[in-house]
């Protein structure tokens, strides 16, 4: 370890701050004297520190240009000398005091959501981000959005835009802030200020879908108020200009196709105490209660939250304002006031679904209530099915023998979970339907360059992780992986141009973690897609086999004492999962007797749903010849196999892009703008920042950049720093040259 002289700025490690910042008062063999500095958490305080043993704390060198209002110099944190995660910490928390959300680190955006709005998106902000606009290299999202559209309109190149955090972390109006600088800019400039003025149809339509997967996707949960619960790609394709290059006009938009990913459909009939199910539910009651209303709304009516068993009973304001706003988005994509109607009856059949009960009698069971305003009868009517047809799919199954039909009785609970499956798949049908008309109106043209615009999950884990978390962890070994590559291109080019070399083998790697999750027949999901379609298959087996074989894997590991768990020791962390339901989770079952009853619905909306949807409930079917005639096989569909495919599809058409990133941040866990009532000190939790730092992949970016050179100089200020520090003769009396200046400022700095 270097000596630290008297005055010498570090930062000591503290699991309280992570990080808290200190001035050497003196050294000695075993005991570091230093004092801390105040901040809006603690008051200055000396302190004496070990430097021996286990509890000796890890300490880093602070940069001094960073000190007082240093860190607002650096809009691009690798500019920093000396980067590390007390500097990054630092800079990030100095910079939100003074409300500066944005930060570069490289080429990521940080994104820190103020809770609170902020005078950054005007038409002004606007103007300045616009092609040659006076602001356009300044951390915000409206130049990363611009950075996206110069490579449209100088190159036609097709650009992604990678938004990623935690729920909270402001990804959802990042998003959209992005969506209207790409709507906004590529009108012409002197319709720019005027908002939404000026716009062409599908620009209109692109913008006016936001609100719609916001109803029908969003939901409150303990984290955030209006969390995104599922994932979504958004291609918005542009007209190609007559030329390319810097003065060529601003194409405009003339497409969009959506793509989303694992909803959370399981939200539909259950939620935590505190969170809610997703937003258009509550819409369509408190719409369905206002005289205001003119929407028909049937099977609403008349019925309030305390109604139905699937909601909890959490009201939220301006719900009919909502609803109103998602009727024009309903009308902005192109839906009919038939299918509009269709829609909400179907929602409607799913929340009367809910407060269907079932009594056993032994192996068999019944609905309890039957009569003509009956739960049971009033989702029936809403689906278009019969009344006695329904009660009988719910409560048998009939399977289909060499030697004929075998009918079998469900016991309640069996005959509980086939009906939260059929309303589990219907609210995801609807969902479906809903992105698939807005993708027909909107249109998307073959062999036009786009812009894509990637809102995903970040890394997750909570007390109970299950397939969910499983697959969202998943796709970010797989996103960050790709990142890695990305900072490896970029640290290429400079060591060239600086005449570096370096080592490629010290850049982090997280291939392995994704060979044990994705690894052909031996990997985690594989694994548990093969475990689904094994007769007797169970959570239990699949877990033990996991154990089994891959005990001494460095990624994998398990607790003896904690039976049906095993851990994954992912890039940003380890995560224990809970084996329990994940088999039932993957299948994802719907049993072949409800299917068909849907599909003998009256209601042409319904009937479609499941005719078109087939895949989506596990029970579609293929053809093969074998030469003697057609032979009907059975689809082995699972939900981590489906959504593997889907991510292998992102993948391939995010690496024919140039990207762009944006790591949204949650600067702390209670969804404040301020830690005091006089919004004075906007509240920044240093451990929970340091957390989504390192889950999210910036540091191991920051590892990733610096692997190969750790500290880094301009020229001048390296050549300025060291002639101070230097003498200007060497031994011989000879003047030294800069070289050997700057030779001997290296020798001088160290990391602790």
């Amino acid at each position: 370890m270097a000596t630290l002289a008297h005055d010498e700025l570090i930062w000591v490690a503290c699991p309280a701050r992570v990080w808290r910042a200190a001035r050497v008062l003196s050294t000695g063999d075993d005991v570091l004297s230093v004092e801390y500095e105040a901040d809006d958490e603690v008051e200055e305080e000396g302190a004496e520190i070990p430097l021996h043993g286990k509890s000796a704390p890890k300490l880093l060198r602070r940069n001094a240009v960073l000190v007082g209002e240093g860190a607002m110099r650096y809009d691009n944190l690798t500019e920093v000398p000396e980067l590390h995660e007390a500097a990054v910490l630092h800079a990030l928390d100095a910079r939100f005091r003074r409300a500066q959300i944005y930060t570069f680190t490289g080429p990521v955006l940080l994104a820190v959501n103020p809770f609170r709005s902020l005078p950054l998106y005007g038409p002004e902000q606007l103007r300045s981000f616009g092609r040659g606009g006076a602001t356009s290299a300044a951390p915000h999202v409206y130049g990363i959005a611009a950075r996206a559209l110069e490579g449209i309109c100088a190159r036609y190149e097709s650009q992604t835009v990678l938004i990623s955090g935690e729920s909270g972390a402001g990804k959802t109006e990042t998003t959209k802030f992005v969506m209207q600088f790409l709507a906004l800019a590529s009108k012409p400039g002197e319709d720019r200020s005027k908002r939404h003025g000026g716009l062409s149809p599908v620009e209109r339509q692109v913008l006016g879908s936001n609100p719609l997967l916001e109803a029908f996707g969003n939901a409150q949960t303990l984290r955030n108020d209006n969390s995104s619960r599922f994932g979504k790609y958004i291609e918005l394709q542009f007209a190609k200009p007559a030329a390319l290059g810097d003065d060529v006009p601003n194409p405009r938009m003339t497409g969009a196709r959506i793509h989303t990913y694992l909803l959370e459909k399981v939200r539909v009939i259950r939620q935590q105490e505190g969170e809610r199910s997703f937003h258009i539910f509550y819409q369509a009651i408190a719409a369905a209660q206002s005289q205001d209303s003119e929407m028909e709304l049937e099977g609403f009516r008349g019925f309030g939250l305390d109604s139905f068993k699937y909601l909890n009973k959490q009201e939220s304001p301006n719900e009919v304002e909502d609803f109103e706003a998602t009727l024009a988005a309903m009308d902005a994509v192109g839906l009919s006031k038939t299918e509009v109607t269709q829609i909400f009856r179907t929602l409607a059949a799913i929340l009367h679904l809910g407060n269907v009960t079932f009594e056993s009698a032994g192996e068999s069971s019944h609905v309890v209530e039957k009569g003509p305003s009956s739960p049971l009868a009033l989702a029936a009517q809403l689906l278009g099915v019969d009344a006695q047809r329904l009660p009988t799919a719910l409560t048998r199954r009939v399977r289909q023998t060499p030697e004929g039909s075998i009918t079998s009785t469900l016991t309640a609970p069996k005959a509980a979970n086939g009906r939260d499956a059929l309303a589990r798949h219907l609210y995801h049908a609807v969902f479906n339907y809903i992105v698939q008309r807005s993708n027909t109106t909107i249109g998307f043209q073959p062999n036009l360059s786009f812009c894509g615009v990637l809102d995903i999950f970040g890394f997750e884990f909570f007390q109970w992780n299950s397939l969910e978390q499983l697959c969202i962890n998943y796709t970010n070994e797989l996103l960050q992986q790709y990142f890695n590559e990305f900072i490896f291109q970029n640290e290429t080019s400079l060591y060239e141009a600086e005449g570096i070399r370096w080592d490629a083998e010290d850049f982090p790697d997280n291939t392995t973690i994704l060979e044990l999750l994705h690894g052909k027949m031996e990997g985690v999901l594989p694994m548990l897609e093969e475990e689904c379609f094994h007769v007797g298959g169970s959570s239990e087996a699949w877990c033990n086999k996991l154990v089994r074989l891959h005990e001494r894997n460095k990624h994998f590991a398990y607790d003896k004492l904690k039976k049906g768990t095993f851990i994954i020791r992912h890039f940003a962390g380890p995560v224990t999962y809970h084996c329990t339901e994940f088999l039932e989770k993957n299948k994802d079952e719907l049993s072949p007797d409800l299917v068909q009853c849907l599909k003998g619905s009256e209601e042409p909306f319904v009937r479609g749903l499941f005719e078109h949807l087939d895949r989506v409930f596990g029970v579609g079917q293929s053809t093969s010849d074998t030469g003697r005639g057609r032979v009907l096989k059975a689809q082995r569909y699972s939900v981590s196999g489906e959504f593997r495919q889907q991510l292998k599809e992102l993948l391939q058409q995010i690496q024919s892009t140039q990207p762009h990133f944006i790591r949204c941040i949650k600067p702390n866990p209670k969804n404040q703008a301020f830690r005091d009532r006089e919004a004075t000190k906007p509240f920044f939790d240093r451990p929970s920042v340091a957390e989504q730092l390192s889950y999210q992949g910036v540091l191991a970016a920051i590892k990733v950049a610096r692997a190969g050179f750790p500290v880094r100089f301009w020229h001048s200020e390296f050549l300025r720093g060291g002639s101070q520090r230097a003498p200007e003769t060497g031994r011989s009396g000879r003047r030294c040259p800069e070289g050997l200046l700057a030779w001997k400022v290296a020798l001088s700095i160290s990391i602790i």
